[in-house]
C-alpha cells in the first residue's frame, strides 16, 4: 500500500533527523551581475577595500548583492545591485544596517562607465 510506504519513509526520516524544506530561487540576469562587478572596478562598494583575492581568471573576487533583496520584491537591475567583498556581503545579510543600506543605494545609482 502506497500510504503505508509513505508513512514508513516519513517515520524513518524523522528518526534520522531529516527535515524536508522548500526553497525558492530567482532567475538572475548574468549581464546585471557582470556590469555590477565592472562598475565596482575591483573595490568593495561598502568598505572601499580591494577585492580580497582573484578568481582563477584573475578577475577580482567580489559578490553581487541586491540592495533591496529579490525576496523582498527588489529588481534584478544594475540600479539595485552592488559588488561587495565576502565579509561585507555576509554583513549585509546578517545585520542589514540602515546606514549601510542607504550607502549602497547611493552606490547602486552610480553610472557604469568603461
Amino acid at each position: 500500500n502506497i500510504m503505508t510506504d509513505c508513512l514508513k519513509i516519513i517515520r524513518m526520516e524523522l528518526e534520522r533527523g531529516v527535515q524536508r524544506t522548500k526553497t525558492v530561487s530567482f532567475q538572475r540576469n548574468p549581464y546585471v551581475c557582470e556590469l555590477a562587478q565592472r562598475r565596482a572596478n575591483g573595490v568593495c562598494q561598502l568598505c572601499q577595500q580591494p577585492a580580497p583575492f582573484s578568481r582563477k581568471d584573475h578577475s577580482p573576487y567580489l559578490e553581487v548583492h541586491h540592495v533591496i533583496w529579490l525576496s523582498a520584491g527588489g529588481e534584478d537591475s544594475l540600479s539595485n545591485t552592488v559588488a561587495l567583498c565576502p565579509n561585507c556581503h555576509r554583513k549585509m545579510h546578517v545585520l542589514a544596517r540602515k546606514e549601510d543600506v542607504e550607502q549602497l543605494q547611493q552606490r547602486a545609482q552610480e553610472p557604469y562607465t568603461e
